[in-house]
């Protein structure tokens, strides 16, 4: 759905989505956007449903107080990079490994465990500049919902996250504000319900 989620999901029904799993941008100007997120999150997903959302390392404090004013913190996970490392000048860090912050609503829906630590893989960039690897999506998107379960993604890029819950039978909603990455976003879930030749 091409727009602003924080219009969009006025429309979303009360207790229907079973997983948020999103990669908002990074930019100091964009952290508020975590906390609008959060507040739609709190009314729309189901009890036991889970927010995952990347962050910048910088950002963590603040944007875990922005969510956590309307879900519950659960766990931070590590995605580990298996290519080179950045450098973060000014921090002076070798950076290793992104975080994902992972926040439910009231509690986890089952008692399964799952790591906390997923190992990417390299992604070409070639749908969008901050695309993300599939193996972390589908990752949790097996773990922490059911076949049939909504799967949502209010910043979906070049869809990574639809392409996920597709290829593992949930139903999906992506949402972005510019048209391009919905065009290539629809391109690819439209190449992934294709049968194989």
């Amino acid at each position: 759905i091409h727009g602003d989620f924080r219009t969009i999901l006025n429309d979303t029904l009360d207790n229907s989505v079973d997983l948020i799993f999103t990669d908002p941008p990074y930019d100091r100007e964009s952290i508020p956007l975590y906390g609008s997120m959060a507040e739609h999150a709190k009314r729309i997903l189901k009890p036991g449903g889970s927010l995952l959302c990347y962050t910048g390392h910088y950002a963590v404090p603040e944007v875990s107080q922005l969510i956590s004013d309307h879900l519950r913190y659960w766990w931070i996970v590590a995605c580990k990079h298996t290519g080179a490392s950045a450098r973060l000048p000014g921090k002076w860090v070798f950076v290793g490994w992104k975080p994902i912050l992972w926040f439910v609503k009231e509690g986890r829906r089952d008692n399964e465990y799952i790591a906390d630590l997923v190992e990417s893989t390299p992604v070409d960039k070639s749908n969008h500049d901050w695309e993300q690897s599939l193996k972390e999506a589908s990752y949790y998107i097996e773990h922490l919902t059911d076949v049939g379960d909504m799967v949502l993604d209010p910043f979906c890029g070049s869809g990574t996250t639809c392409v996920a819950a597709t290829r593992l039978s949930r139903k999906s909603i992506g949402i972005d504000i510019n048209p391009d990455h919905i065009q290539t976003a629809t391109s690819r879930i439209h190449d992934e319900l294709q049968p194989s030749k």
